[in-house]
């Protein structure tokens, strides 16, 4: 068995147009005679490897605390698929059918469609992983995130996947309990036996 990380490091991750930088600040030092070190950080529930809750992009939805942890670990098939692309349906048939969790490799900036993500929907996909920000393009976040979230489908996004091949692996990305939140960060790791 082997354990293969595909978290980014908050810090440096690739972040969201608009979000804030992530900043860490170390309070107390034990260098200077202090008890322990202490930091504290300022970030955002998107910042880095992170889930997605329903709320994220439903009005009343399922905060990240109250997300069902199943849909984040188990088989988990990686797959990858072409750089700056806009993936339609047919780019995915025959990759992804069977397929109970899908990590799609596409550079960090591949992206889907409406059309994609309703045949990720069909095709009984129970969470989708990306190495990008995001599984949808700036101009259509908001009917890609509710298609998935709507369908129960987890999303886990900001992974790294430049060193994992294509292949069957298991899945473990559980998010971090912050309650009613809109998000939270996750270690992501695949497992190869």
């Amino acid at each position: 068995m082997r354990i293969i990380d595909i978290s980014r490091p908050i810090e440096s991750a690739p972040k969201y147009p608009t979000a804030p930088e992530t900043v860490f600040k170390q309070v107390c030092f034990t260098e200077r005679g202090d008890e322990s070190n202490f930091s504290w950080i300022t970030t955002n529930t998107h910042a880095g490897t992170h889930v997605d809750a329903k709320r994220h992009f439903v009005t009343g939805g399922t905060g990240i605390g109250e997300m069902d942890l199943n849909i984040y670990y188990g088989p988990c098939r990686v797959v990858t698929f072409p750089e700056h692309c806009l993936l339609t349906a047919a780019d995915l048939k025959g990759k992804i059918e069977g397929a109970e969790r899908l990590a799609m490799h596409g550079g960090g900036f591949t992206y889907l469609t409406e059309e994609a993500a309703r045949y990720i929907i069909d095709c009984g996909v129970r969470c989708l992983v990306t190495d990008g920000w995001s599984p949808a393009p700036l101009d259509n976040e908001k009917a890609i995130h509710r298609a998935l979230l709507l369908a129960d489908v987890g999303i886990v996004e900001n992974v790294t996947l430049e060193h994992v091949p294509d292949g069957e692996y298991r899945l473990i990305a559980f998010p971090v309990n912050f309650g009613g939140s809109d998000g939270a960060p996750a270690r992501a790791v695949l497992i190869e036996d």
